[in-house]
């Protein structure tokens, strides 16, 4: 099977800002370059009934130029541990990330549909962890201080930073599992 993915604006730079919007019926945000110019949105799908009862569990990631969509990750209810399921636009298979049993720790390993693999490490919970594939860092999350009030509104901001020869398909990977990371972080303060 052909791994090719259209990555739209993604393909266009190597360092992006995403803005988290969380609301209790929504996990929206927004990606942008360094300088600010848009380049994707992440849009809460599904319905409000279900999404009050378990939380938002799927998403939209659509390209900032054109508004149609890159990729759709989704969280099937399972027991146990988080899968999620990244798929193109038209239901193709793309990653799925799975969190790992560990005493100490979250753990999250990620299967991309070209055969690439890689894990999460660092502390997922405060947006400071790589991406790394095998012993090759491919992806570095930070974050980033944008205010009191925002902090408090739910609107988290941290930066994304990619390994300039990281393909198409895993590009769409690697933001995926951004994105499912703060699900999975919402789960665990909507628990506790």
């Amino acid at each position: 099977m052909d791994h090719i993915i259209d990555a739209g604006s993604l393909a266009q730079a190597d360092s992006f800002a995403l803005q988290q919007t969380s609301t209790m019926l929504s996990n929206d945000m927004s990606v942008t370059k360094a300088d600010g110019t848009p380049v994707a949105t992440v849009v809460t799908r599904g319905g409000g009934l279900s999404r009050m009862l378990m939380g938002a569990r799927e998403f939209d990631v659509l390209d900032a130029r054109d508004d149609r969509v890159l990729f759709r990750l989704s969280d099937p209810a399972t027991l146990g541990r988080d899968v999620y399921a990244m798929t193109g636009p038209h239901g193709e298979p793309l990653a799925q990330l799975r969190q790992e049993l560990s005493l100490m720790r979250t753990a999250v390993s990620v299967r991309v549909a070209d055969g690439t693999a890689y894990t999460v490490t660092g502390n997922l919970f405060d947006h400071d962890y790589q991406m790394v594939a095998g012993e090759v860092p491919i992806a570095r999350v930070t974050a980033e201080f944008r205010g009191l009030m925002k902090l408090l509104r739910g609107r988290s901001a941290y930066r994304l930073d990619l390994d300039p020869q990281m393909p198409p398909v895993v590009r769409c990977a690697v933001l995926g599992t951004a994105v499912a990371l703060d699900l999975i972080r919402a789960k665990r303060s909507r628990s506790s």
